[in-house]
């Protein structure tokens, strides 16, 4: 029962960790380009980042 106990708690740190750097990027009240970061696009048959293009 620890075991299960201690891989929950580990999961969901990691979950939250994750949680909190995706909440970041988040910005309020103003366009924020940093937003795009994340958006691929299909550029000559390979996905690429859409600030790379």
């Amino acid at each position: 029962m620890q075991s299960v106990l201690k891989e929950t708690r580990e999961r969901m740190k990691k979950s939250m960790e994750a949680f909190e750097h995706n909440i970041a990027a988040v910005r309020t009240g103003r366009a924020n380009p940093a937003i795009l970061n994340r958006v691929t696009v299909e550029y000559y048959g390979a996905n690429m980042p859409l600030n790379q293009v």
